[in-house]
C-alpha cells in the first residue's frame, strides 16, 4: 500500500507543482502561489529559480519527470492494484507475487533514474548559501521520500519478485533448466 500511496500522490505533484519548474508562467495563479509559498517557506532554491539557464540541469530533470516518470506512475498504479500473479510457496509458507519481467525491469530503470537524480538535488540544497540550516533540513525531508521509495522499489525489483517475498532469480532459472532437460 505504501507504493500505491507514493504513486497516487506523485501524479498531482508532478502535474501541478513540479511541472511549474518548466511551464510556470502558463499555470493559474492559485498554483503558482502554492509554489511561491513553498519556496518562500522552505527556501527551495531549485524550484524558486526554475526555469533558468543557471539551473538548466534541474529543468532537464523535470522534463524527464514529465516525459518518462509520469506515464510510469499510471502503469505502476495498475500493477500495484492488480497485485501480480500469486502463488503459494510451501517452503517459506508465504504468497509470492509475480510481475511481468518487463515491468520488473521498468521498476529497476525508474528506481535507478529517480534515486540518482536526487543526489545532485540534495547536494544543491546542502551547499546552498541562500537556505538556512532549518530550510535545508525541511526541504531535504520533503524530497527524501522521492529518494527512498524509488531506491526501495529498485532494490525489491533487483533482488526478488517485488512487493513481497519471492524466489531468487537463480532458483527460478534452475527450475526452468530442469524442465527443459
Amino acid at each position: 500500500m505504501a507504493f500505491l500511496g507514493y504513486f497516487l500522490s506523485h501524479i498531482p505533484i508532478t502535474l501541478f507543482l513540479d511541472s511549474q519548474g518548466l511551464f510556470g508562467p502558463y499555470y493559474p495563479k492559485v498554483l503558482t502561489d502554492v509554489v511561491g509559498w513553498y519556496c518562500g517557506m522552505f527556501g527551495d532554491v531549485l524550484m524558486k529559480n526554475a526555469p533558468s539557464t543557471d539551473y538548466a540541469w534541474f529543468s532537464s530533470l523535470i522534463c524527464c519527470e514529465i516525459l518518462f516518470q509520469l506515464p510510469f506512475f499510471f502503469v505502476a498504479i495498475k500493477f500495484v492494484l492488480a497485485g501480480g500473479r500469486r502463488e503459494k510457496n510451501a517452503k517459506i509458507r508465504k504468497q509470492i507475487q509475480h510481475y511481468p519481467e518487463w515491468f520488473r525491469m521498468t521498476c529497476i530503470i525508474y528506481g535507478t533514474h529517480v534515486s540518482t537524480t536526487l543526489v545532485p538535488i540534495i547536494g544543491a540544497f546542502l551547499t546552498s548559501r541562500e537556505m538556512t540550516i532549518q530550510q535545508k533540513c525541511a526541504t531535504i525531508a520533503i524530497y527524501s521520500p522521492y529518494f527512498i521509495f524509488p531506491l526501495w522499489l529498485m532494490w525489491l525489483a533487483v533482488c526478488e519478485d517485488f512487493v513481497g517475498i519471492g524466489n531468487s532469480r537463480k532458483e527460478t532459472n534452475r527450475s526452468e533448466e530442469t524442465k527443459v532437460h
